[in-house]
């Protein structure tokens, strides 16, 4: 369907004010552009280093906004609006018209007569073909109808574990999986790659607590308790599949060391921020609801 390619993005202040931005459709190719950051962006930034646009909503799509607001009653809020009316309208006439008054149908201009000059949107020589619809640009597949009722079963409450880590293994970890990059941040979140950190996490955190922890300063134990933490956490279920997990490594703190070949000076990270997420698992009564 010819909605030239864009999502509007609608973010609402109260019933009575509303902005709107547009995006590339992850529906025209299927794919969410992302930076390296994995920020999303927008084909626009390819081509002129714009992220998104701003657009006016016409009076129905004011009151569109307006009505989500009351009726979830979120004050701020944002959603999604696909421009689709008039070229359904169009297409829907036509589908009619060739089932029931065929000699009606050749009447129908091949564009919408408000879109006359936008060849880029021409509905010419539109006809059907079995479930999909031939246009001036060839065989493409036409979508009947989405319906969807959705509810999220019970599930536990998300977690955070944060804390800074300094140790060889969790840095090297970090250099592994990121390509060697000191300044770059790394996720885990494969079962291999959650498999190397509780490895290398079991080698850090005795089996048992010793006497000497009570020597060590409050800050010491506290670190070690998270790495406690940490292993548990990794170690639930005996295995990596099925439960939300997932570990962020974000260098904080760089030395200068020298080059493996001796020319030169190269970053190396001695101090990193480790996020562990996790929860969100479905409990007996959300096994039951689902």
């Amino acid at each position: 369907m010819p909605t030239g390619g864009t999502d509007v993005k609608v973010y609402t202040v109260g019933p009575g004010y509303a902005h709107a931005e547009a995006r590339k459709s992850p529906v025209v190719d299927g794919v969410v552009m992302r930076n390296p950051d994995g920020k999303e962006v927008s084909a626009e930034m390819y081509i002129s280093q714009e992220v998104r646009y701003p657009v006016l909503l016409t009076p129905m799509e004011k009151q569109m906004a307006r009505d989500v607001c009351n009726a979830f009653r979120q004050m701020v809020c944002g959603f999604d609006l696909l421009r689709y009316y008039d070229d359904a309208a169009c297409i829907m006439r036509k589908i009619f018209l060739d089932a029931k008054a065929p000699h009606l149908s050749s009447t129908i201009p091949p564009t919408l007569p408000w879109k006359s000059k936008a060849p880029d949107q021409s509905t010419e020589g539109l006809t059907r073909q079995g479930s999909g619809i031939i246009g001036t640009f060839g065989q493409s597949e036409e979508l009947r109808c989405v319906v969807v009722v959705i509810r999220h079963g019970d599930r536990t409450p998300k977690q955070k574990v944060k804390l800074k880590v300094t140790e060889e293994k969790l840095l090297n970890l970090m250099l592994k999986y990121n390509g060697g990059k000191p300044r770059a941040e790394t996720k885990l979140k494969s079962a291999v790659q959650l498999q190397d950190l509780l490895d290398a996490t079991r080698q850090l955190v005795p089996p048992t607590r010793s006497g000497q922890e009570s020597d060590s300063d409050a800050e010491d134990l506290e670190h070690i308790e998270k790495l406690r933490q940490v292993k548990a956490v990794l170690e639930e279920g005996g295995h990596f599949s099925g439960i939300y997990r997932k570990v962020q490594l974000k260098p904080l703190k760089w030395i200068k060391v020298p080059e493996h070949n001796g020319e030169g000076e190269e970053d190396r990270p001695i101090e990193a921020l480790m996020i562990l997420k996790y929860g969100g698992v479905l409990t007996h009564a959300g096994r039951k609801q689902s």
